[in-house]
């Protein structure tokens, strides 16, 4: 059976091969007794169904209780086989207890425990790296909580701006609610009544009972089309090249694009820092956590830097000149890579750039919130100008 697989070598260089073997684990188990590190093993043909099966993971808050309790256990002096039927017993989460009873199985039989969790599927690139290296290096404990750590920070900076988008989100949600319902059944009551009364419309009320009128009769085409569109887009947005497409309009949005830059920046060089602090080589460590951004234009540019770096020059010049790093990061990692502390600069430039993304989201935030007040406030006051006007005409002609 032939596999597609990509693998680092001791001097950090990324290749990529086919393989013949039995098995996926046999494989694997082949490139470590040779010294290499797998980054990834797939049969051949992979289907997209097994992909999105293997795109399933953990929830965070358990992944993190597993693996504090697992350092924990270990720390205290106890083998891994032991450690594992220990956490196998109490893990609640179906879908965890089922993976790490595999993984428990499978070290049972011989496989290194980096090889047993990355043959799973459903736990981070980054992570199985991380326990390679500790593995290799003899410090699996420190590895452990080091991940731990790094889980807990992203896993707090995203919380933290979710909830700081909660407020807004209800405000726009219940701004087009509003617009929606005056639109589509408050103002074409009005229109019936002004034919009837068959009364000279101003202007403001023609243009007003003219949009909803129109918008009213062609609601049948209308959802659909909406809804179409957005199928489309989320269907395009998953292709290479939309995807390629959105992240980069993300990038080069007025003020939001310097946040997401700054954003993507926090959690590349957070992963790398960690990876680096592990013990994984700096090739190896880009190819794992080049992903790690969330954005496939900076993916793409660590891409480049590689084969830069793997030629021999430095990882800030490489970065520098792909266009898509701020100064300020680059400048920092040249002052690490210079002084031999690249890992603890890396973690310095993601606290930086999430403490930045973190002050400036809040207050863009807060010039937001009046902005849809002030916006959902004049809409209304324009309908009911327009609305109202008529009525206030016709009460003077019968006055006069």
């Amino acid at each position: 059976m032939q596999f597609d697989c990509k693998y680092a070598k001791p001097s950090g260089e990324i290749v990529s091969a086919t393989l013949v073997g039995q098995t996926l684990e046999e494989v694997r188990h082949h490139l470590q007794e040779q010294g290499l590190l797998p980054i990834s093993v797939r049969p051949k043909g992979w289907s997209l169904s097994r992909k999105r099966e293997r795109q399933v993971r953990v929830k965070q808050e358990n992944f993190i209780i597993f693996n504090q309790q697992f350092a924990a256990l270990i720390k205290a002096g106890l083998p891994i086989l032991r450690s594992l039927d220990l956490l196998k017993a109490q893990i609640k989460n179906p879908l965890l207890q089922r993976h790490v009873s595999d993984v428990r199985d499978r070290v049972h039989s011989g496989a290194m425990l980096s090889e047993a969790l990355r043959a799973q599927g459903i736990f981070p690139a980054v992570y199985t790296a991380s326990i390679y290296a500790g593995e290799r290096s003899g410090d699996l404990v420190n590895v452990i909580l080091r991940h731990i750590h790094y889980e807990k920070t992203v896993m707090s900076v995203r919380k933290r701006f979710l909830n700081a988008l909660i407020y807004p989100a209800f405000l726009i949600l219940l701004a087009i609610v509003m617009v929606a319902v005056i639109v589509a059944y408050v103002i074409p009551k009005f229109a019936e009544l002004y034919r009837d009364l068959n009364v000279d419309l101003p202007l403001p009320t023609r243009i007003l009972i003219a949009v909803a009128t129109t918008v009213q009769s062609q609601l049948v085409i209308i959802i659909p089309a909406i809804v179409i569109a957005m199928i489309g887009i989320w269907f395009w947005s998953g292709t290479g090249g939309g995807r390629k497409w959105f992240d980069m309009m993300k990038l080069k949005l007025p003020i939001l694009g310097n946040l997401w830059t700054m954003f993507s920046m926090a959690q590349l060089c957070r992963t790398l820092s960690m990876l680096l602090q592990g013990g994984t080589p700096l090739l190896s460590a880009l190819e794992v956590g080049r992903d790690a951004s969330g954005n496939s234009v900076i993916s793409s540019s660590i891409g480049y830097a590689i084969g830069q770096v793997r030629e021999g020059k430095s990882l800030s010049d490489s970065l520098e000149k792909t266009g898509h790093f701020p100064a300020l990061s680059i400048e920092m990692m040249r002052v690490g890579e210079q002084t031999g502390s690249l890992p603890e600069m890396m973690n310095h430039v993601a606290d930086f750039y999430d403490e930045d993304v973190n002050i400036k989201s809040t207050a863009l935030l807060n010039y937001v919130e009046p902005a849809i007040l002030i916006f959902v406030a004049m809409f209304v006051a324009y309908i009911l100008i327009s609305l109202y006007l008529p009525i206030f005409s016709l009460g003077d002609r019968i006055q006069s």
